[in-house]
């Protein structure tokens, strides 16, 4: 799939550490999306049952906990992706 993905956001979410939120690549858009877990908001339960209808197709899971990504590491999940 080629596309233009924004490669600052991707590293962004890869540092991520919140467990209080998950973040998808989109690839339409090629912009991250930030998804709060718990919230028990309509708007949050909207989002996040767009994002598993889209889930493999629209959207990319990016699972952070890396403290200082780098080019590579962005790069290194891009290829996993598929992207």
């Amino acid at each position: 799939m080629a596309g233009s993905y924004n490669r600052e956001q991707i590293r962004a979410a890869l540092a991520e550490t919140d467990p209080a939120y998950s973040f998808y690549l989109d690839l339409e858009s090629g912009t991250v999306i930030k998804v709060p877990d718990t919230e028990a908001t309509p708007e949050a339960e909207a989002l996040r049952n767009s994002v598993m209808d889209g889930y493999g197709d629209r959207y990319r899971y990016i699972p952070g906990g890396n403290p200082a990504p780098s080019d590579a590491d962005v790069q290194s999940w891009m290829e996993a992706e598929g992207l």
